[in-house]
């Protein structure tokens, strides 16, 4: 299995300074409190700003960590209803191309963030007294709180990736 988490980026992460120590509580928190962070980093945003060693715009970037969200909820609340623990894999570049990430309207893209991770907090809700262990092709068994550390830090580095863009602490 490939090095994943901490061992993969560091603890903290080497270039966002996600902490993965911050436990499961801690990250269910981060992640509530995510579209509001993200909101107002982009208040004044077109969408259309981009940086030349990133692949997506900041349109992109929100788009992706919705579909992220949206699909690891989807994981969850299927695998504590019983189905198969394995991880159904994705490419997130096809999923863009797909969508036209870097063409989505901003300000539906935040409102769709908002959405997925309401969902994906009611997903860890009911994922947490099933015992959700999730086969990941690459990553392993993944129990709850791994794949909360996981979702949590790509939301918070893609946080980074999107003050990056635009130029903000």
């Amino acid at each position: 299995m490939d090095k994943w988490g901490a061992p993969l980026y560091g603890d903290p992460c080497r270039e966002c300074g996600f902490t993965w120590a911050t436990g499961q509580a801690g990250s269910v928190s981060l992640m509530r409190d995510m579209p509001d962070a993200i909101e107002e980093l982009v208040t004044d945003a077109t969408g259309t700003e981009r940086v030349p060693d990133l692949g997506w715009n900041v349109c992109g970037y929100v788009a992706h960590m919705t579909d992220n969200t949206r699909i690891w909820a989807e994981r969850l609340v299927a695998v504590a209803r019983g189905a198969d623990a394995d991880v159904v894999p994705y490419d997130p570049d096809l999923l863009a191309q797909a969508r036209h990430y870097n063409e989505i309207a901003l300000r539906g893209a935040t409102w769709s963030f908002r959405i997925a991770v309401a969902n994906w907090l009611a997903a860890v809700e009911e994922a947490e007294p099933a015992g959700v262990v999730m086969l990941h092709s690459e990553r392993g068994a993944m129990e709850l709180a791994d794949v909360v550390a996981s979702n949590a830090h790509d939301a918070f580095h893609h946080r980074w990736d999107l003050a990056r863009i635009l130029h903000t602490p």
